[in-house]
């Protein structure tokens, strides 16, 4: 068995002390308080036995194993090259070595003030070819911050914390250079190999991946979703009339997702009667124009709902410590919460979306929520895991085996999952503090991380209101403006447990630029990167922004489809081997530091390089080239790699793409 080179171990007692050094660096360290009792040979490595617990320390090939059993304890692994991993954050940068979170649970997390996002994994790799996966529930802090806060709530609306710090930059340095694990139980494996690369397939091989596909035809046509152009404001004529405007427009599709407030009430799988009359009539008529229909759901019930007064006589709700329903806060007020843990109440669950498709017609769901984070801590599920994170990971999990045309955007160790994976709500802006720039990086470290199947939401992002940058405005708006919004929204609804939203805004200012809303230059250069990945999803329409943004999106909707059957052998080769549809660049070049840098363009498979523009008003980008020949898609110029192309010309109907023949 191939062993691990360039490696060494250093032991000492009095105070207790361990390192595991490699090139000639210390790359994990732990030190602990508890006294020491004695050491012996275990294995393939040695058992350290304290007075507080016992340590397992493991080699095997080039796998080293960690396993901690006792009370809380502590690990710091130095920070040295770059860093990849994770999954999804806010703020998305590639090399986690220049942001800062710092210590906390990690946990799958919507809205998360230290940024923490929906599809997580205890997963990290180094660009030396180091790579770690955690086994336990542990608490994360990365390259901590100075001065962390100790007043972080458990849930952020919209920009109460500002994305750009959900995590911070570290610009000027000041974080402790340091990645800590902190747990119980402490149990993880490091990987040593040559390259980021084979780390990445070690790491696949652990965490395993789909061997099914997701629905092929979801990588054709756009995905059409009333979401971002209606918000919650939609009833049966807005629908029909979105679905005229598509054919009008000559744009492709296939899907069309009705959203937020189809039911009655949440959780209740019933459409409402005054906003949808006739809701089995209007889905055959999406129907004969040739639309498959789909809808919302999510796992959280309004306390007045038929199914949350049923779910709670049945006790298939989450509990708090007294055994009753727990109130918990989300995004729409609050509510209760299923509990995918019990079985009785999945089959509840699931029967009630039988008899909805059954009713109306309905070919699948959008399902959303799910995230751990909506879990309080002292809830009560009717079969508890060692993490909260188990919730989101049995939500999916059941998902994955009762329905394939759909979506979802949550993810805790569901590599295997033949499903669609969205990313979270982005907001219609440019930069990488969740706009047009997280893209490419957050779908490239999902794919590091096993998850193949991704798709960045919607085209142009939600336009969602834009808090504005000064401070006492945002002070304004988040202390009185909101409140006051909340409260007379209850008063007219008469339901004390509904919240300000997004579709709150006035209708004066939220289809206008300054407050969110995108521009025709967004929508173009949205579209264009979204063509070359293998999902693409309208909301925001674009021939509301004039005949020439229409004609250029429309061009790169067409583009996507001529391009779908490469999305379709790569995404049956992704079942057969793991290997990523989406890749970086430094695939091809996995000891090129400007290839490892590279987080603004990406590989369909081995063979087609993409470089869209992501900067408001250029016309130009720098284009690294991996080793290879490449031949310009539009041109048919060819250049050769490894060069860095600067200013390469990107008109605003060009998105940069390379096909690689050598």
């Amino acid at each position: 068995m191939e062993q691990i080179t360039n490696t060494s171990y250093i032991f000492t007692k009095d105070p207790i002390s361990f390192q595991f050094r490699h090139h000639d660096d210390t790359f994990l360290s732990l030190s602990t308080s508890y006294r020491f009792i004695n050491m012996q040979p275990y294995g393939h490595g040695i058992s350290l036995v304290f007075e507080g617990g016992s340590l397992t320390l493991a080699q095997e090939g080039r796998m080293f194993s960690y396993r901690w059993q006792g009370k809380g304890i502590e690990v710091k692994i130095p920070i040295k090259g770059r860093w990849f991993g994770i999954g999804e954050l806010v703020n998305q940068h590639w090399d986690l070595g220049r942001v800062m979170i710092q210590l906390s649970d990690f946990l799958v997390s919507d809205s998360n003030p230290i940024g923490l996002s929906n599809i997580i994994s205890p997963i990290l790799f180094s660009d030396r070819g180091e790579a770690l996966i955690v086994h336990s529930p542990f608490r994360l802090g990365l390259n901590q911050p100075p001065n962390p806060r100790d007043d972080l709530p458990d849930y952020v609306f919209a920009e109460e914390i500002p994305f750009d710090q959900r995590p911070p930059a570290d610009i000027k340095g000041n974080g402790d250079g340091q990645i800590t694990f902190q747990g119980d139980n402490l149990s993880f494996d490091l990987f040593i190999l040559d390259d980021p690369v084979s780390a990445h397939r070690r790491v696949v091989q652990e965490v395993g991946h789909p061997n099914r596909t997701p629905p092929l035809e979801l990588f054709g046509a756009p995905v059409w979703t009333t979401w971002a152009q209606y918000k919650d404001q939609i009833n049966e004529e807005i629908v029909l009339d979105f679905a005229s405007q598509i054919i009008t427009s000559r744009f492709p599709y296939q899907v069309l997702e009705i959203d937020d407030r189809w039911q009655t009430t949440y959780g209740d799988l019933e459409f409402d009667e005054q906003r949808f009359p006739s809701p089995q009539k209007m889905i055959e008529q999406l129907h004969q124009q040739g639309f498959r229909v789909t809808c919302w759901v999510i796992p959280f019930l309004h306390p007045k709902s038929k199914a949350g007064m049923e779910g709670a006589e049945k006790g298939y709700l989450v509990r708090n410590q007294a055994g009753e329903p727990y109130l918990v806060r989300w995004w729409q007020g609050q509510g209760f919460l299923l509990d995918v843990t019990n079985p009785a109440a999945m089959i509840w669950f699931g029967k009630r979306l039988q008899h909805l498709q059954e009713q109306t017609g309905l070919d699948g769901f959008k399902f959303d929520g799910g995230e751990a984070q909506y879990v309080p801590a002292d809830a009560v599920l009717h079969t508890p895991g060692d993490s909260r994170n188990r919730y989101s990971h049995a939500y999916v999990d059941w998902i994955s085996r009762h329905y394939s045309l759909c979506e979802v955007r949550t993810g805790w160790q569901n590599q295997t999952a033949p499903l669609l994976f969205r990313l979270w709500d982005l907001w219609s802006t440019w930069g990488v503090e969740n706009g047009l720039k997280a893209i490419i990086p957050a779908t490239l470290q999902l794919s590091l991380t096993g998850y193949p199947f991704t798709f960045p939401d919607m085209i142009g992002g939600n336009g969602y209101f834009t808090f504005p940058k000064n401070k006492f405005l945002r002070s304004l708006i988040n202390r009185v403006i909101i409140p006051a919004i909340q409260r007379r929204k209850q008063e007219a609804a008469g339901d004390e447990d509904v919240a300000v939203h997004a579709s709150d805004v006035p209708e004066y200012i939220a289809k206008k630029a300054e407050f969110g809303w995108p521009d025709g230059e967004l929508m173009i250069r949205w579209t264009q990167l979204n063509a070359l990945l293998p999902v693409m999803q309208f909301s925001i329409t674009p021939w509301q922004f004039g005949e020439e943004c229409a004609d250029i999106c429309r061009k790169y909707a067409e583009l996507h489809l001529k391009f779908t059957p490469k999305f379709e052998e790569l995404v049956k080769h992704t079942a057969k081997t793991g290997e990523p549809i989406i890749r970086p660049v430094f695939f091809l070049a996995p000891d090129d530091p400007t290839a490892l840098d590279c987080d603004q363009q990406f590989l369909i498979g081995d063979d087609l390089l993409v470089a869209p523009v992501l900067e408001k008003g250029a016309r130009k980008r720098d284009i690294y080239f991996p080793p290879g020949i490449w031949r310009d898609h539009w041109t048919g110029e060819v250049y050769e790699g490894p060069q860095t192309i600067e200013g390469f010309p990107a008109a605003l109907d060009v998105l940069p793409i390379f096909h690689r023949e050598a």
